[in-house]
């Protein structure tokens, strides 16, 4: 059986969308919200739906003080009943049989210590259908991992089951793992990046292995639709955010990483890697994808 962790701030109108998803998991018997110094009608919106599905064990805990993810997140375990814990956010559809999946995975890979499924981000109007006919198994013909920088490329393209140290952050793991190795507190502050991949890397340093699978999917709302948030925030300063929590990130974990993965590219090397790594991806590459798509969508309605 699963417990389903979700810490959420002022979501009210994105779980409104997505949370049904939630409650219709295969093997999932909690759901445990967080509410991270909610100010609007989230509870109110979770317990009409808790009320919709009886069978499901519903828990909310209010944090009356705005505490971060990461303290969020080692709340929910705290108030786990089951011994496998899936995490999913807030602004996220899960896909039918997500977590049966990933439950089933976890219990059969090699010595599993987190498996999660692919990430597609909804383009605006596009139904779930469509996206997945458009991602299939990742449409960017690049590494999935970049090794230097501890970066998963979410949009790769490969098959199957893939084993590397950082994947999606829509995923399950053990409660035993998550009391031994809790969610780092830092990452409270800024926009949280790092936050579940440090995590991650903390389990595949200590001999366990983290895997993503192309078997099931989750459906991120279009950005457009989500108003508030750390990705919603100026570049330069999720330039920044993203920058420190890197480093504190590389200086926890970088020199067994490297060791265990035969890399080597010094530690500040790498820094700066991900630093052009990260204005790229944030400035560049989003523009031409957005260029792709207008022209894309010009030339169908002109045909």
């Amino acid at each position: 059986m699963i417990t389903l962790i979700v810490a959420t701030h002022n979501r009210a109108y994105t779980l409104a969308r997505v949370a049904k998803s939630f409650f219709e998991q295969e093997d999932v018997k909690q759901i445990v919200f967080v509410l991270d110094g909610c100010t609007d009608d989230t509870a109110k919106i979770l317990n009409d739906m808790g009320q919709s599905h009886p069978s499901i064990d519903l828990q909310i805990i209010e944090q009356p003080k705005r505490l971060g993810q990461s303290i969020s997140r080692n709340n929910g375990v705290k108030a786990a009943k089951y011994d496998y814990i899936l995490f999913c956010d807030d602004d996220e559809y899960m896909e039918k049989g997500y977590a049966r999946i990933c439950y089933q995975k976890h219990k059969d890979l090699q010595n599993a210590g987190v498996v999660s499924g692919r990430r597609i981000y909804l383009l605006p109007e596009e139904t779930q259908q469509d996206a997945l006919d458009r991602f299939k198994n990742g449409n960017l013909p690049v590494k999935p991992y970049l090794e230097s920088i501890c970066e998963y490329v979410n949009a790769a393209r490969f098959d199957g089951d893939l084993e590397i140290p950082i994947v999606n952050a829509i995923m399950m793991t053990r409660k035993d793992l998550l009391l031994k190795f809790p969610f780092d507190p830092f990452y409270s502050n800024g926009n949280g990046y790092r936050e579940e991949s440090d995590f991650q890397m903390n389990l595949y340093t200590n001999g366990f292995k983290n895997y993503v699978t192309n078997e099931c999917h989750t459906f991120h709302l279009p950005l457009s639709q989500v108003r508030l948030g750390g990705q919603r925030a100026p570049l330069i300063k999720r330039l920044v955010s993203s920058t420190v929590n890197t480093n504190y990130f590389y200086k926890k974990y970088y020199d067994s990483y490297s060791k265990l993965r035969g890399i080597k590219t010094p530690k500040t090397l790498a820094l700066c890697l991900f630093v052009a790594f990260y204005f790229y991806r944030e400035t560049i590459r989003s523009f031409l994808r957005s260029t792709y798509r207008h022209m894309k969508d010009y030339l169908f309605y002109r045909v």
